[in-house]
């Protein structure tokens, strides 16, 4: 049942080397580096949360439009920037999504996130899971597995599963941005992967509402039948959602009734986390019903 990722992107054509105009532009007097303005940029456009034009970041960083454009071309051509359909605006490229993925795949790596994960496994005595969004599905970045469940899943770290039917991917969904959420929304398909998936957009986007209201989400055996998974998000100091921390078990022993009394273990572990990845932590959230 394991499905690997496959990292990296397509083959790009040849990039262009940088010059001199790009170095330092001499019109508006601006000598900043060109790595100092390269990783501006990036960082720019990757904390946005949504596509940016071109303008509004030539604003935000001080820089001649010319010049934004100019490094903009660049980075599209070696994959860390890309154009949605309409061409107008730019958004992070499959080379820094896969940069982002695999600084925070080597960050759990390390003991102390790892180790975290580990004790509120045993805590809770069930399978735990970080997950984060990736395309159009999320993607599995660590897990313990606990070791008393006889009906064990093998989903093993870089595992894909869908946005729609699991508790990671509908939390993402949940805490999108509008627009994005909305965009993906419109051509996200909704195939029945189990008895109970949601497969209705309004009934989907209800459901997305309500997560988002409530701060945690489930997979009351809508992925895999018997299966119950509660997720809550792990966030930066802007409340921003950048990965999400689940518990899964059979649904014998974990169900809406008996939810309750973990979501605020996974809410403190989630902070928790945040710590260990060097992400500055929001508070943790109080109790919440589900």
């Amino acid at each position: 049942m394991t499905r690997k990722i496959a990292l990296g992107s397509a083959p790009l054509r040849e990039p262009r080397e940088p010059t001199t105009e790009d170095a330092a532009d001499t019109n508006s007097g601006d000598r900043r580096p060109l790595a100092d303005r390269v990783l501006a940029l990036l960082d720019a456009v990757a904390g946005a949360g949504q596509p940016m034009a071109v303008k509004d970041i030539a604003e935000k960083l001080a820089l001649p439009k010319p010049t934004a454009h100019r490094l903009i071309a660049m980075l599209e051509e070696r994959g860390f920037l890309a154009r949605p359909i309409d061409g107008r605006l730019v958004t992070v490229g499959p080379k820094l999504r896969t940069l982002a993925l695999n600084t925070l795949r080597s960050s759990l790596a390390q003991a102390p996130s790892h180790a975290r994960l580990r004790a509120l496994s045993l805590e809770l005595g069930e399978t735990c899971n970080i997950g984060v969004l990736e395309g159009g599905d999320v993607v599995y970045l660590d897990r313990v597995e606990v070791e008393n469940w006889p009906l064990r899943l093998e989903f093993g770290v870089g595992s894909r599963v869908p946005l729609h039917c699991t508790a990671m991917g509908k939390l993402f969904l949940a805490f999108l941005p509008e627009l994005p959420r909305r965009r993906l929304l419109d051509c996200l398909p909704l195939p029945r992967m189990a008895a109970a998936t949601l497969c209705d957009p309004a009934l989907f986007r209800a459901e997305l509402d309500s997560i988002a209201a409530c701060g945690h989400s489930l997979d009351d055996e809508e992925y895999m039948p018997g299966v119950f998974c509660a997720a809550v998000p792990i966030r930066d100091g802007a409340g921003r959602m950048v990965a999400a921390l689940a518990v899964q078990a059979p649904k014998v022993r974990l169900s809406r009734e008996s939810v309750a009394d973990r979501l605020p273990v996974l809410h403190r572990a989630a902070s928790d986390m945040a710590r260990a990845l060097g992400i500055d932590a929001a508070p943790a959230e109080p109790a919440l019903t589900p």
